[in-house]
């Protein structure tokens, strides 16, 4: 059987969290940029804004839950299929 941790990948949740905060910080800060210059009007601005929040929410929360997931099945498939952990 293999080792557990030649079938499960281990993330860094955190990691990809901060990236995605510093992701969405960038991305607020061109729309802001866009709105002082004129390029988008407040209806726009707002549409764009509300977009990147509810990905950003939408990423954190999968991200979130695709952790839980990982470490319960970490927890229960080695008991289950047998594997030895490392």
């Amino acid at each position: 059987m293999p080792a557990m941790d030649q079938v499960v990948s281990h993330h860094h949740p955190s990691r990809f969290s901060n990236a995605r905060v510093e992701t969405f910080n960038s991305l607020v800060g061109y729309l802001i940029r866009l709105r002082h210059d004129g390029t988008l009007d407040d209806t726009d601005f707002r549409a764009l804004v509300k977009m990147a929040s509810a990905m950003f929410v939408e990423a954190e929360i999968s991200g979130k839950v695709e952790s839980i997931v990982d470490k319960a099945l970490e927890n229960v498939l080695p008991d289950i299929l047998g594997w030895r952990l490392p």
